[in-house]
């Protein structure tokens, strides 16, 4: 598979059910043809009439319920059985050992993305109790220089009064 395209390894080619159908009902119709023209060595018929059709209509009924059955038994086999050499089983094994790996990988990226977040969080605070210390430190910066600035005025005061 290359680029989204679905390639098919093999197809299994069936008779359409309708088709069997039909098979079913042209052989029934051929059989009680047949056994209505069964005669013993004497001319007489081996079946009466009524019971001939029952009976060829019965089975040919149940041929062609059967041929159905089978139809589909050999469709299903066919979705069963590989053509590559192994069984269902192993394929299947094969498919829980891929499906682990992807958990397992999953995990670890849930993981990954809730530490990411955390870490998110953390920097966050971190940045904030920056900027709280940094806004300290300009209120501690402008109390300095009105104490500088005070002082200054009080020297100079001190010098032209002298």
């Amino acid at each position: 598979m290359q680029g989204g395209e679905i390639t098919v390894r093999h197809t299994h080619r069936t008779l359409p059910s309708w088709a069997i159908l039909a098979i079913g009902v042209v052989a029934t119709g051929a059989a009680l043809i047949w056994a209505s023209g069964l005669r013993d060595e004497t001319g007489e018929s081996l079946l009466d009439k009524d019971t001939a059709t029952v009976l060829v209509a019965l089975i040919g009924a149940a041929a062609t319920l059967l041929s159905l059955l089978f139809q589909r038994l050999g469709e299903v086999r066919h979705q069963v059985k590989n053509s590559h050499g192994t069984n269902l089983r192993d394929d299947i094994d094969k498919l829980d050992a891929r499906i682990r790996g992807i958990e397992e990988t999953a995990g670890h990226a849930v993981r990954a993305a809730r530490k990411a977040s955390d870490d998110t969080v953390q920097l966050r605070e971190d940045v904030q109790a920056g900027r709280r210390e940094t806004g300290e430190v300009r209120a501690d910066v402008r109390g300095l220089r009105r104490d500088i600035g005070r002082l200054t005025d009080a020297i100079n005061h001190k010098k032209e009064a002298s």
